[in-house]
């Protein structure tokens, strides 16, 4: 009865606010494992206890809600090459750039950047939207990333500088941070708000003319759990991820629950912006939440499609260092919008993998 319990509440996560319980955070980032298990106890209830198992089958459609926002269901094979009427959007969690300082191997100077830039140009986006983006000026065996993009194409960019400025001594260096947007379309208009009260963290928006028409694209990060950001030192150090998560549940359950009651104060401030859009919306971003969250739903709303789910496959997770269900990058994209294809791309270059759209007016 327990698990039957903690399934039904895990599958009315998407309506629970968490800041009117908290606890329903950890079942909604833990929705999959919950179905899995419940499933399976079912099954094996057929079997052993016959009655149970029929109750447990019929309580199963609660969590139709959840399944439908966590799975996708529409496999299609990715077409390379763009259609000329469509607009392609990348967006990627790039983990600022992963490795700044190139290294020498047996082909010469490499860096994981120099991969993640090769991705890029091969998918060829029209818009690029970065979360954890960092780029720096005239510094040391370091090449700008604005540059590097900018002879890729990518002439127009707008950042939301959560951190701008020369790091200590060094005044000729210049370090900018956040969230950005690329764009090989002039953009008309951009601004960037504050997301996190008390902290530097902002979100912002370009317009874009798209086939002659307005369109704005927004792109977010929501504050992360930073589950191990004390634990690079001490008694963690030796440790794997999964051990960590282990030894530090309780702390690591507190964090969850007092992220995401931030993560629903943040989308409030971010849906508001999006409401009063005067033009179609595209919006990019790395939720920090699952799909089976009621922040994932409040954002979306009624007006934005899940280019995933529209024309995705499978679970899609986009943070694979936390196991395999994790799909917390997205692409929700206006209902005046056509999704004509979306994929994962399952590349080890950031911790996050990116997400690639095709997107065309209906009209």
């Amino acid at each position: 009865m327990t698990l039957i319990c903690i399934y039904i509440i895990s599958s009315l996560s998407s309506f629970i606010p968490p800041v009117s319980f908290s606890f329903i955070s950890l079942l909604s980032i833990g929705f999959l494992f919950i179905l899995l298990v419940y499933i399976l106890f079912c099954i094996i209830s057929f079997f052993v206890e016959r009655r149970l198992g029929l109750i447990m089958f019929i309580i199963l459609p609660v969590g139709y809600f959840n399944v439908i926002n966590s799975f996708a269901f529409r496999a299609g094979k990715w077409q390379p090459q763009k259609d000329g009427t469509a607009l392609r959007v990348m967006t990627w969690n790039v983990q600022s750039f992963v490795n700044y300082i190139f290294y020498k191997d047996k082909s010469g100077y490499n860096s994981s950047r120099r991969e993640m830039l090769e991705t890029i140009h091969e998918y060829n986006p029209d818009i690029l939207c970065f979360q954890e983006y960092k780029n720096i000026e005239n510094a040391k065996k370091r090449t700008s990333i604005r540059k590097q993009l900018d002879s890729l194409g990518y002439k127009y960019f707008f950042c939301s500088n959560d951190y701008a400025g020369s790091p200590g001594k060094n005044s000729h260096v210049y370090v900018e941070w956040g969230v950005a947007l690329y764009s090989k379309f002039p953009l008309i208009d951009s601004a960037r708000i504050n997301i996190n009260r008390g902290q530097h963290e902002n979100f912002i928006y370009a317009d874009v003319l798209f086939n002659k028409r307005p369109l704005r694209i927004f792109t977010a990060r929501l504050q992360s759990f930073e589950l191990y950001t004390d634990t690079a030192e001490g008694n963690y150090s030796d440790d794997n991820i999964y051990e960590i998560t282990y030894k530090r549940r309780r702390a690591t359950q507190y964090k969850l629950r007092e992220t995401e009651v931030k993560h629903q104060r943040e989308v409030a401030v971010i849906r508001k912006v999006i409401d009063e859009s005067p033009y179609p919306v595209i919006y990019c971003g790395d939720l920090n939440t699952t799909p089976a969250s009621y922040n994932y739903r409040y954002l979306r709303g009624k007006n934005l499609q899940d280019a995933f789910l529209e024309k995705g496959s499978g679970i899609g997770n986009t943070f694979y260092k936390l196991g395999p269900a994790l799909r917390i990058d997205v692409c929700f994209v206006d209902t005046l919008l056509q999704v004509v294809q979306c994929m994962r791309e399952k590349k080890n270059l950031s911790d996050h993998y990116p997400v690639i759209t095709d997107i065309k007016w209906k009209h």
